[in-house]
């Protein structure tokens, strides 16, 4: 298991191939691209044509896609539904021209109450992007009452949908059950600042204690939102601390638990 990154760490800096030549010479392998404009021009053809380019000459892995912040998804009147399932699909054109590992979705605005009719919402959004652009979709957790852990199962066993899963965000709340990809951050315990790991106020040994006891392999992606040139330094330090933490677990959970102070494994974590 490895880490890997977010362009989100570059602000609102136009992406280009030239900033992601800094991202694999900083051995960063697995890159997601995170699609917030200016930061990322999905719009942009030609820009879009570069930045994929760049992913088949360097022989890098094929890169996981952040979707736009599309709230009106959930929203109650059609024409705004549509509206922003259209600049969903004009998003996911990029897969045109290189292919994609996965697409991040986010369903709802921070906060946000549940109604059940958002189900309805979803699930049409959701078979909308697997059409268009055959992608799996994995439905991040947030800060709300419609992407919580929960919520995401109860929708996902009722809409029965192939190729969904979800993606846990270690800054919207806990890890409460099974995740198929992981954004690492962290943050003060009252916003959603997206600091780098250990900057913020999150217990990382007690979710590396989790994931290595779960035996957790999927991608790991740092989510840092960096407004200054120490990203890089900031970012390696994380890494370097969460495969330190890893290597600590791995090689004695029993004693990783004893130097963290770490409770003893609930009943159903042994089972």
């Amino acid at each position: 298991m490895d880490f890997g990154i977010s362009t989100r760490c570059f602000g609102i800096t136009a992406l280009t191939p030239v900033l992601l030549d800094r991202l694999r010479r900083s051995e960063f392998s697995a890159i997601e691209l995170h699609a917030a404009l200016p930061g990322f021009d999905y719009r942009n053809r030609s820009a879009v044509r570069d930045i994929l380019r760049w992913f088949s000459e360097s022989e890098m892995p094929q890169p996981s896609l952040h979707l736009p912040y599309a709230e009106d998804v959930l929203a109650a009147r059609p024409l705004e539904r549509q509206r922003a399932l259209d600049e969903l699909k004009r998003c996911l054109e990029i897969g045109d021209a290189a292919p994609l590992n996965y697409a991040v979705l986010h369903l709802g605005a921070a906060g946000q109450a549940f109604n059940p009719v958002q189900f309805e919402y979803a699930y049409s959004g959701i078979v909308t992007i697997q059409s268009f652009s055959g992608l799996r979709v994995l439905i991040e957790t947030l800060d709300n009452d419609i992407a919580t852990f929960s919520r995401i199962a109860d929708f996902t066993a009722a809409a029965q949908i192939p190729n969904v899963g979800i993606c846990y965000d270690t800054g919207h709340g806990e890890l409460e059950g099974v995740a198929d990809a992981i954004h690492l951050d962290d943050n003060d315990g009252a916003s959603d600042d997206h600091l780098w790991p250990f900057e913020g106020t999150r217990n990382w040994p007690a979710l590396i204690e989790r994931l290595v006891v779960s035996s957790y392999q999927g991608p790991m992606i740092l989510e840092g939102a960096s407004r200054d040139d120490d990203r890089f330094d900031q970012a390696h330090s994380a890494r370097s601390r969460l495969r330190d933490l890893m290597d600590e677990a791995r090689n004695s959970i029993e004693e990783f638990r004893l130097k963290y102070k770490l409770p003893p494994p609930r009943q159903e974590d042994d089972e």
